[in-house]
């Protein structure tokens, strides 16, 4: 076995990852974008109807009214704990007349759903985009291997430098590869933070509107 082998199965395993990252997730969500590398669920955009068993939320014209707005901008903060969510949210409903509280805190609610689950969107068009590169990053490797095995049926002084160089780029690249590799996790436990968040704000609003 030549002393380039070892690098050449290493890098072969983690191209293979890669491409078979996906099966741990949904079959048909897959299918339609091999690109979602969690294994979570895809799912595009959060339904109203999911998180939410109060009035319709579709259509409504939450930002014309201004202090549901500077709630809806302070609930969907990033960062924002919930304690101090639930604490805006408690006091915007205290301050209201009985008969506009359902309404209001309707649009309170159509508000975080909208721009939580623009910025949720936002987070998974990303992970996709990172899963593509990583599969760019595979193909490359895989053409720098090729050139790799080719190389090892050189015997020539020249190859072998060739050989060299090649190999100490690809040990850079797998180092590379596998960091990002390891990020994906974390990527995909981003777009499930904003879900409870979400989730959070729906159960502490409806709970103000009785």
């Amino acid at each position: 076995m030549t002393p380039f082998r070892p690098l050449i199965l290493t890098l072969c395993a983690l191209a293979l990852a890669l491409t078979a990252a996906p099966a741990a997730a949904d079959e048909d969500a897959q299918a339609a974008d091999p690109d979602w590398p969690c294994d979570q669920i895809l799912v595009q955009r959060i339904s109203a109807a999911t998180l939410w068993d109060g009035p319709s939320v579709d259509g409504l014209a939450w930002r014309e009214t201004a202090p549901v707005a500077d709630l809806v901008g302070r609930l969907t903060q990033p960062g924002l704990s919930e304690e101090a969510a639930g604490s805006a949210v408690a006091a915007f409903a205290q301050g209201l007349a009985p008969a506009d509280k359902a309404p209001l805190l309707t649009l309170v609610f159509a508000g975080v759903l909208e721009v939580l689950d623009q910025e949720r969107a936002q987070q998974l068009d990303g992970i996709r985009r990172y899963s593509q590169d990583q599969a760019r990053r595979a193909e490359a490797l895989g053409l720098e291997l090729d050139q790799m095995v080719a190389l090892e049926r050189d015997p020539s002084e020249a190859a072998a430098k060739e050989r060299a160089a090649l190999k100490e780029r690809l040990t850079l690249e797998e180092r590379v590869f596998d960091e990002r590799e390891k990020s994906i996790g974390f990527l995909c436990t981003r777009p499930v933070v904003l879900e409870q968040r979400l989730g959070f704000l729906a159960r502490t609003i409806a709970g103000l509107m009785d």
